[in-house]
Order: C-alpha cells, then structure tokens, then sequence
C-alpha cells in the first residue's frame, strides 16, 4: 500500500498518494522507490550544485 503524503498548496493541506512507492519521512526526508531514485538523486545534487548550498572546508 502508498505512503500518505500531504502536500502543501496554496488551497491549504492535500492529502495526495504516492503511486510508486515513493514516501516522506515523519521526520521530513522522502525516500525514492528504485525506480526514481537514481534521477531524482541526479535531479537533487544539480540543484545543489547550481544554488552552491555546500561550503568548502581545507583541512
């Protein structure tokens, strides 16, 4: 059975399903089936990339 999920949208609170077997945790983590992923995984660390959310640190 799909994970309960509600998404937040300018309407309030939806309560959608996932259809894949896709999730997010209760503590705000979501959790890729094996189908999505390794796209999602690319999709999230170009994101990162582009908007430098990382720092650099010398040792």
């Amino acid at each position: 059975m799909a994970e309960q999920y509600a998404k937040w949208t300018v309407e309030g609170d939806k309560k959608t399903k996932w259809i894949c077997g896709c999730f997010l945790t209760a503590d705000d983590y979501f959790k890729f089936c094996k189908n999505h992923n390794d796209i999602l995984k690319k999709a999230i660390q170009t994101q990162i990339d582009e908007l430098d959310m990382t720092l650099v640190i010398e040792d």
